[in-house]
């Protein structure tokens, strides 16, 4: 490895690089690292003890704190001694067991780095290339980033703080004046009464009084003066703690670790904050004076405090972040970045999962306004706090988020960390009467996974076989179909499903039906289809493991109408679409086959079952990358309308055939609707369409039998509690 040209601060960070990747050769952390320095330091100390003698480089005169080695490794710390590269390469190679000769290239390689970065740090700065924005931390350097950035904005608060205060001396310095003019008022007019001659005509005051009020009045005014004076003591400590506050804000915004950071927000203005009330400013009555000094004492003893406070946190010789990563992570979690508590929360997950402090932070942060902060804290208490009642509550009630990918993340989560536990059933069970029909869809293969064969569970899919919304009703059949076959109650709610006004609630049912041996799979009804039904032999085994080829096996009885054959990218939909064409190439086909070696080899096997009263006039296959294009100025859409509807003013038009390979896979869902319209159409005038997709969504077409290639395709995935859910990317 070369130091890279330019700045000093490039062949610094390439040094930090090459050491921090012979850290991770050696599976060390930078603590492991930070320990193996000082048990060197102290073998040392005990050898001089012994009269042993000292090392040229003694190791105690190093530099080795945890983060000490995390600002090396970014490049932001000072440059190393050879010594201290020695010892570092001594302790990885030793821990990997490295021959001697790579342990004597490594430290030839390491020593060449450091002598670039001290010549190119020398140059004048005049001489020295801009430096280029620093890439973001990797995993390794995550703590020491998310450490720099705290310390900023913990640099943020205290600015905020001295701002608040200085605005509180300040307008506690004109009360105590205005107290120090209405007393040296009372005085003159004390003066004024004891030697005769009142300001005011007809006032009289017993000269004892007077002289008791004189002697309060001068009391007083002393102690105001001196609290004036603690107040503009600590107003000229506040400025140069400001001074010093601004010197760290400058120093921490250049640091190298975020420098490319999105700026944190300016802080509100701060409006000041009297001590006294307004109607005490010319209140002339000693006793209210007496009251308010009072205050004012209480006060100044109280904010000396809190400067105290301040003077030690902005001290020189103190540390902005503490040094314990932990602490370091959890305080990162509040950072108004969500891409920081995004790389605390995961580094927390990582090395401290089931740490007591992560539980907290993970309780907290399930209410995150980033919906991937909130899907790893509900994997986080899923995969390490199981058992915990409140753990439970939380990964519930993320099960009826917003967004699809936390939901799914809280149900897996249920399922794994309390599968057949009563109160994590009832929790979802709850969530069937949810309103929005997603978090009803999401909740059932969760139920089914984790407590199979329960009456509660069967329950909650009998309910949902009448929901309003047909992709709702869809998933409760196909689950009571595969889950309750002997059951007397799910069979009856089957059977009313038998009724559905979906196309394709009524095909589940009646597969149901057939899987338990009532009726055939194929041809559970009489149609009037062209092409009716598709099988292989149970002895075909050329596509494997493919999913179309075990649905085929079964047997696919396709819709007189609109068939939709929907799986994921690779279960095989596109090879069955391309066979069925082959098999119609003696008629007129509008657009070529796919002619791929799995498509024809399926052709020659399949089983295909015609109408012997209908006789089809042609096939036109179609798919989303092969529209035909009738007008160029027109979009994708607009020609995929135009280009159907022209089917029905060709010939033949009753009895043809139309292939479609995901026809909605370049559309916005919004488009939608359009499509499903004109197929309704083309349906309703004798065309038999067979279309593929990948969209579950065909459901609400309530003409078109969907049929799954891939049966699991409802189901719930499996939970990984070693591997963090791949969320979506967090948004600032």
């Amino acid at each position: 490895m070369s130091a890279p040209a330019g700045d000093g601060a490039d062949a610094a960070y390439a040094l930090g690089v090459f050491l921090r990747t012979r850290m991770q050769e050696a599976g060390l952390s930078t603590r492991e690292i930070a320990r193996a320095f000082q048990q060197r330091a102290e073998r040392e100390k005990a050898q001089t003890a012994e009269g042993a003698g000292g090392s040229a480089a003694p190791v105690r005169g190093m530099s080795f704190s945890k983060s000490h080695l995390d600002r090396l490794f970014k490049g932001g710390a000072a440059l190393p001694s050879v010594g201290f590269l020695r010892v570092f390469l001594e302790i990885t190679s030793a821990t990997v067991g490295l021959p001697p000769q790579r342990h004597q290239a490594l430290f030839r390689e390491a020593t060449e780095l450091l002598t670039e970065a001290r010549r190119l740090r020398a140059r004048p700065a005049a001489l020295r290339q801009p430096q280029s924005p620093p890439e973001p931390p990797t995993t390794v350097a995550a703590i020491a980033t998310l450490q720099a950035q705290l310390d900023l904005e913990r640099a943020h608060r205290a600015g905020d703080r001295l701002r608040r205060e200085l605005s509180d001396a300040q307008a506690l310095m004109g009360t105590l004046l205005q107290i120090i003019d209405a007393l040296r008022d009372i005085i003159t007019e004390l003066d004024l009464d004891l030697f005769c001659a009142p300001r005011t005509a007809g006032r009289t005051v017993p000269r004892s009084l007077a002289e008791r009020q004189r002697t309060e009045a001068v009391e007083y005014k002393a102690a105001a003066e001196t609290e004036f004076d603690r107040v503009d003591h600590r107003r000229r400590m506040l400025e140069l703690l400001w001074d010093q506050a601004q010197g760290n804000l400058r120093r921490l915004a250049a640091h190298t670790d975020v420098g490319y950071l999105r700026p944190l927000p300016d802080p509100p203005p701060l409006p000041p904050r009297g001590v006294l009330s307004p109607a005490l400013h010319a209140e002339s009555a000693l006793a209210d004076i007496a009251t308010a000094l009072g205050r004012v004492q209480e006060y100044n003893d109280a904010e000396e405090e809190k400067v105290d406070g301040l003077r030690r946190v902005l001290a020189d010789d103190s540390p902005l972040a503490p040094d314990d990563e932990l602490a370091i992570l959890v305080a990162a979690t509040r950072l108004s970045d969500p891409l920081a508590r995004g790389a605390a929360l995961r580094t927390m997950l990582t090395g401290w999962a089931h740490h007591p402090r992560t539980r907290d932070t993970l309780l907290r942060l399930v209410h995150d306004d980033q919906s991937a902060i909130r899907q790893n804290a509900a994997w986080g208490l899923a995969a390490a706090w199981a058992g915990s009642s409140e753990a439970q509550g939380a990964v519930a009630a993320l099960a009826a988020d917003p967004e699809d990918h936390v939901r799914q993340t809280a149900a897996l989560g249920l399922v794994h960390g309390w599968a057949g536990d009563c109160t994590a059933r009832d929790a979802l069970a709850r969530l069937v009467h949810h309103e929005d029909p997603e978090v009803r869809q999401t909740v059932m293969p969760a139920l089914v996974q984790g407590w199979a064969n329960d009456p509660v569970v069967r329950d909650c899919l009998i309910t949902l076989a009448r929901d309003s919304e047909a992709f709702v009703r869809a998933v409760a059949a196909e689950l009571l179909a595969e889950g309750w076959p002997d059951d007397g109650v799910a069979l009856a709610a089957l059977t009313s499903l038998c009724d559905d006004p979906a196309e394709s609630i009524r095909w589940i049912a009646m597969q149901g039906f057939a899987r338990q041996g009532y009726t055939s799979a194929t041809s559970p009804v009489a149609t009037n289809a062209i092409l009716q039904a598709a099988e292989l032999p149970p002895s075909y085994k050329a596509l494997g493991t493919l999913p179309v080829a075990a649905a085929l096996r079964q047997g696919i009885g396709f819709h007189e109408g609109i068939t939709v054959l929907v799986g994921a990218n690779g279960s095989g939909k596109t090879v069955l679409l391309n066979a069925l064409a082959l098999l119609m190439r003696s008629m007129r086909s509008v657009l070529p086959v796919d002619q791929s070696t799995a498509s024809r080899d399926l052709a020659k096997h399949l089983r295909i079952t015609w109408n012997g009263r209908r006789t089809p006039y042609s096939c036109d296959h179609l798919s989303a990358d092969a529209v035909p294009v009738l007008d160029s100025r027109a979009s994708g859409m607009e020609n995929w309308q135009a280009y159907l509807r022209s089917l029905l003013e060709s010939d033949g038009a009753p009895n043809r055939i139309v292939l479609i390979d995901e026809p909605l896979g370049f559309l916005h869902p919004m488009s939608e609707p359009n499509v499903f319209d004109v197929l309704s159409e083309l349906a309703d005038r004798g065309f038999q369409l067979i279309v593929t997709s990948v969209r579950t969504t065909w459901t609400a077409l309530p003409a078109a039998r969907v049929i799954r290639i891939d049966q699991s395709a409802h189901r719930t995935a499996s939970f990984d509690p070693t591997k963090l859910p791949d969320g979506p990317t967090l948004l600032i």
